[in-house]
């Protein structure tokens, strides 16, 4: 899969989730769709050095829901709650390669920017420290 295709699943996925959270509350699924794909995408990645895969796939699993799971290849990609109370979905991706963790998030921004993949990470990023704290 070229560059371009992945943009493109990921705008995809982030458009399904929207409207996904938007019927929920009785919304238009073709005209949501294509208001949607007009939005700008935040996209923001972070790196750690010697991180745990598992455990952040076993968080990604608690606090989102996992769209793909490979322990072989060490990819995990979720969509979180993020933003302002967590209505704006993001979709995180998690792989592991070389001892590296590469954490990336993406979500659409409205008129009001929430920094929805940026809160992502940060979320995870928090939670991470928090649990390895306790396991010291």
């Amino acid at each position: 899969m070229d560059a371009k295709e992945k943009i493109n699943t990921i705008l995809t996925i982030l458009c399904d989730a929207l409207s996904d959270c938007a019927n929920l509350v009785g919304g238009n699924n073709f005209l949501l769709r294509k208001i949607h794909s007009k939005l700008p995408t935040e996209a923001v990645h972070i790196n750690i050095e010697n991180g745990d895969f598992l455990l952040v796939s076993q968080l990604l699993n608690a606090i989102g829901n996992i769209l793909q799971f490979d322990e072989e290849k060490q990819v995990c990609t979720a969509v979180v709650g993020s933003g302002f109370a967590n209505m704006n979905p993001a979709l995180v991706v998690a792989m592991m390669e070389n001892q590296t963790l590469y954490l990336a998030a993406y979500a659409k921004e409205g008129l009001i920017k929430q920094h929805a993949a940026e809160k992502a990470l940060k979320n995870i990023f928090d939670s991470l420290q928090a649990l390895e704290q306790e396991s010291e």
